[in-house]
């Protein structure tokens, strides 16, 4: 997860310490859809226009609070820039969204996140192209945040394509493997990003 291209936040806690969090953009369905940042805090709390743990964001998900995609004819505010009809496409899944949040969550705590648990499986896969180490591969991969899947690599020209080539090829070349052990390993040895 590239944090460098969320939004970063923070809140006082009690104590007035800096708590730090990341914005994320979506939708609060109170009578009107307003697009908003989700704000995500280190400490696991979520500010959705009330501040409630990961459950409880994942109840106002469940109750139409917080989307990701708007109903046809619905009416949407983008504070200060448009409201109005929305005729704009929303491509984030509500479900796939929620993975995104929880690995927020567990990257502004220090913890692994679906996309570093991803690039050790596809590491693990090039050291030892087996069949378990695909099928694990294709497991982390799946984990994965749809809408994040393309940028696992930091590749734009190649997306998301190398690991999909080794989860739907049966087996790899030896060249191509080389060719990305070469290409891709310093990821291997990189820790994420600091907020």
């Amino acid at each position: 997860m590239n944090i460098l291209d969320m939004e970063k936040i923070y809140r006082l806690g009690k104590n007035k310490e800096i708590i730090k969090g990341i914005g994320l953009p979506a939708f609060i369905h109170n009578s009107d859809y307003h697009q908003v940042l989700i704000k995500i805090y280190e400490d696991g709390l979520i500010d959705c226009w009330e501040l409630v743990d990961f459950e409880g964001f994942k109840k106002k998900v469940e109750s139409g609070w917080v989307v990701t995609q708007l109903p046809e004819g619905s009416e949407v505010s983008c504070t200060h820039l448009y409201y109005g009809l929305h005729n704009f496409d929303t491509y984030i899944e509500v479900t796939e969204f929620l993975k995104e949040v929880k690995d927020t969550i567990k990257s502004l705590q220090g913890d692994r996140t679906s996309h570093d648990d991803c690039i050790e499986a596809f590491e693990q896969y090039l050291t030892d192209p087996s069949d378990s180490n695909r099928v694990n591969l294709e497991k982390k991969y799946n984990a994965v945040p749809k809408h994040l899947q393309m940028y696992l690599l930091r590749d734009q020209d190649a997306k998301d394509y190398p690991i999909r080539h080794c989860i739907e090829s049966l087996p790899l070349e030896l060249e191509e493997i080389n060719k990305y052990k070469d290409y891709y390993g310093y990821l291997f040895s990189y820790k994420g990003l600091s907020y």
